[in-house]
């Protein structure tokens, strides 16, 4: 069976509603991302590396794991500590506003408390910009290391300036693991923080110059940029969308993108999958809506 590890935080989301009260959820990039492959390719074993409290609302994230089938054996349980936590409302565009509360985040410790070698053997490695972020800068050459195992490994930069202790740590990191990273899975917005502006097939170029097999390069409304090194890149449009959440968008793309290279389908083939989930998400309210009928 082919096994993916993603690795990061999942943390509680409290969702307002329109009444004014708030819905609970679990949430976050590299696991919402494992979630949409399991979904979307149930034969896949889906590891979730994190590490957790063992206080009530862990233990209800971790059966919202298990519920979506996937295995936290890669995310112990530690006493006295707690999840981080963030709330989040939409402006009319569904544009998010969120307030977050990560000081306390047991995903913190993940490299120091999981260790290496516990990740021998996947076939498929994911980790984001948020992944490393959250780390202890002192555990961060560890973490970029693990990208230097056998196997596939996929990135997505996800910037998150106000995770970082400077702009210059950030660069260092996230460019530290596009140069390992066999699959580069940026946004156009992401990377215009990281660089500066630049039209996408700059940015394109930047990301293949990095050394990377294959990278698809989202772009919102405007679809997305695959090319694979030596080949000339393709455009693949959005499909229509009802903007209710931009939330989740990127890692639904993420998670079926990978779902279907794992499969064996093409990039171009796989990014058309991964838009048609992004439509689909962005069209309900949170970072990860509940199964129903799916593009």
């Amino acid at each position: 069976m082919t096994r993916a590890v993603f690795i990061g935080e999942c943390m509680v989301e409290l969702a307002v509603r329109p009444d004014g009260a708030y819905v609970r959820n679990f949430a976050g990039d590299a696991y919402n991302a494992a979630v949409h492959v399991k979904r979307s390719a149930p034969d896949i074993e889906v590891q979730f590396a994190t590490v957790t409290g063992d206080d009530d609302l862990s233990a209800a994230m971790r059966a919202a794991w298990r519920a979506e089938g996937i295995d936290g054996s890669l995310a112990p349980a530690v006493t006295g500590l707690q999840p981080g936590l963030y709330i989040v409302d939409h402006d009319a565009s569904g544009e998010r506003r969120m307030a977050y509360w990560r000081g306390q985040s047991a995903a913190k410790r993940w490299f120091s408390t999981i260790g290496a070698d516990r990740f021998a053997g996947a076939d498929l490695l994911f980790l984001t910009g948020v992944s490393l972020a959250i780390l202890p800068p002192a555990d961060r050459a560890g973490a970029l290391a693990l990208m230097d195992r056998p196997g596939v490994t996929a990135f997505d930069p996800n910037v998150r300036m106000a995770l970082w202790e400077s702009e210059g740590a950030m660069r260092a990191a996230i460019e530290a693991a596009m140069t390992r990273a066999d699959i580069l899975l940026p946004s156009a917005d992401d990377l215009d923080v990281l660089w500066g502006a630049a039209n996408p097939a700059e940015h394109l170029r930047h990301c293949l110059d990095f050394g990377a097999g294959e990278v698809a390069l989202t772009l919102g409304a405007e679809g997305c940029l695959v090319a694979r090194a030596g080949e000339p890149p393709l455009q693949v449009p959005a499909p229509p969308a009802k903007v209710v959440d931009t939330a989740g968008a990127g890692d639904a793309f993420d998670g079926v993108y990978l779902a279907a290279r794992l499969k064996g389908q093409s990039p171009e083939a796989a990014a058309q999958a991964g838009m048609a989930l992004a439509a689909w998400v962005v069209g309900r309210a949170g970072a990860l809506p509940n199964k129903e009928p799916r593009p």
